[in-house]
């Protein structure tokens, strides 16, 4: 019979290295599919869908923040099979609080030019992905989920003043 001899005094690390440079080049990229999905799904799914008849102009008049929510969501579910690939740290918080935190930016960018919006896109994910990811690398759940949630929950209550 064989005795299994476990090591409590050297812990296993899931992830040696935090590579903030990637995440960000992550991050970036999400921003640029963010945006071309919200363009793609305004102009050929949401316009055509709800915008030929004026019994529906509530969600017509919605439509750049529908279809951005829409592309986020989209984005979000992206980005948490590219961070789980690369195998960072608690890809599915980092995700999450993304998405929660850029909920509707393709509302506060409406009216800007097109490169406007990639830009504020690129940069608002890119430096979203490298904070929820760095605030992941501590070792306990629980703190990390703490420190998560206040930091949503304040970048919210900022958003909406």
């Amino acid at each position: 019979m064989v005795t299994v001899i476990t090591d409590e005094t050297h812990p296993a690390v899931v992830n040696v290295s935090y590579s903030w440079w990637r995440v960000a080049l992550i991050g970036a990229a999400i921003g640029v599919i963010y945006w071309a999905l919200s363009f793609l799904v305004g102009h050929f799914i949401i316009d055509p869908m709800f915008c030929r008849s004026s019994v529906n102009a509530v969600a017509c008049s919605n439509s750049v923040e529908l279809s951005g929510n829409i592309a986020g969501i989209l984005v979000a579910t992206l980005g948490l099979m590219v961070l789980v690939w690369l195998k960072v740290l608690r890809p599915l918080v980092v995700a999450v609080a993304t998405a929660i935190i850029l909920w509707g930016l393709a509302g506060w960018t409406a009216g800007l030019a097109w490169g406007e919006v990639v830009l504020w896109s690129v940069l608002l994910y890119g430096l979203s992905y490298v904070l929820f990811s760095w605030m992941s690398r501590y070792g306990r759940s629980i703190p990390v989920l703490i420190a998560v949630t206040a930091t949503v929950v304040i970048a919210r209550i900022i958003l909406a003043v």
